[in-house]
């Protein structure tokens, strides 16, 4: 990755890719850097940031789409 016009420190738009690709690929050790120095600055990014982490958790607790949940274990149950 190359470096931003602005310098070492990427914009927000790009810090928003960043974040939006490192759910879906490991981000290389200078776009977590770069990402991570915006991070400390920005706190619109910072937010963003973690809802996305939210968001994650919160689809990967989700069961998958075909779980069938077991039969529950009624006592009048045949």
């Amino acid at each position: 990755m190359s470096a931003h016009k602005n310098g070492f420190k990427p914009t927000c738009r790009e810090v928003h890719r960043l974040v939006s690709e490192g759910l879906d690929r490991d981000l290389s050790l200078v776009e977590r850097t770069r990402m991570h120095l915006h991070l400390m600055v920005c706190g619109a990014c910072t937010r963003f940031n973690g809802q996305m982490s939210l968001l994650r958790r919160a689809v990967r607790s989700m069961p998958p789409p075909d779980y069938v949940p077991p039969a529950s274990l009624d006592a009048d149950a045949p």
